[in-house]
């Protein structure tokens, strides 16, 4: 790799962490476009080195949030161990799309993030404590869909275990974003596995993306604990609607495969 490369994937890998620890969501979102743009990758790599690398995000967050009291351990590791087995599936199904699709199945699912960023969620109430069947087979459920949505997307699946926690477990914001990235710590790297067993991880990429999303990651939890986020919240949500017609508009123009 050139010094201009390290250099970019460092740079790239910081705006996600950035971007993971304020929101939870471990930065693919982001991520992906970057790898799109930045290193010319196509759909398929960009989701693939994107799960490689968020880990790192979401393991320097969590040490933050997690110091802050911000982590349901219990429901991260239900939520997350189903998320890993599920993610590979969504990983598979990925490789079956062709890359136009994908890419404007992204665009469609930045669009929705948005939404939701834009809109605001009622006041969370006291989180759930008490683990009953019901509970436990609620977040298991809720895993599935989340490792789906992380293998097939690229993603950590945090732009849909946030809302989840805080709308049907009633959990703070802070609380849920902590708890999000305790679920990527098992999504992501399970989707990275089968990403890569189909050759679409960018090993080169991995180590100077990873670095930034260490750093950006870290940073950025911290801040958050201090910081009120409405105002990041609708500047994110705009950013992902430009992105989205970005998107969109590089797969009209791309190849069909």
């Amino acid at each position: 790799m050139s010094p201009g490369e390290r250099a970019r994937g460092l740079l790239a890998g910081l705006v996600a962490g950035l971007a993971g620890g304020l929101f939870g969501v471990g930065g693919g979102v982001l991520l992906v476009p970057l790898l799109t743009g930045w290193f010319r990758a196509t759909q398929h790599q960009a989701h693939g080195t994107s799960l490689a690398v968020i880990g790192a995000t979401a393991v320097a967050g969590i040490a933050v949030y997690g110091t802050h009291g911000n982590v349901a351990w219990l429901t991260a590791a239900l939520v997350g161990a189903a998320s890993a087995l599920a993610a590979r599936f969504g990983a598979r199904l990925a490789a079956r799309v062709s890359s136009r699709r994908l890419a404007r199945a992204f665009a469609v699912f930045l669009v929705l993030v948005a939404a939701r960023m834009l809109w605001r969620a009622p006041a969370a109430s006291a989180a759930v404590v008490a683990r009953g069947v019901g509970e436990v087979a609620l977040d298991l459920l809720l895993g599935a869909a989340v490792g789906v949505l992380a293998g097939f997307m690229g993603v950590g699946g945090g732009i849909l275990a946030v809302p989840a926690f805080t709308l049907l477990l009633g959990m703070p914001q802070q609380l849920a974003q902590g708890t999000s990235l305790g679920v990527i710590l098992f999504a992501a790297p399970a989707g990275a596995f089968e990403h890569a067993r189909l050759g679409n991880v960018l090993g080169r990429l991995v180590l100077w993306l990873g670095l930034g999303a260490a750093l950006g990651g870290a940073g950025a939890s911290w801040a958050v604990q201090h910081v009120p986020r409405e105002a990041l919240a609708r500047a994110f949500a705009v950013f992902l609607l430009a992105n989205a017609a970005h998107t969109w508009w590089r797969a009209a123009r791309g190849p069909k495969s």
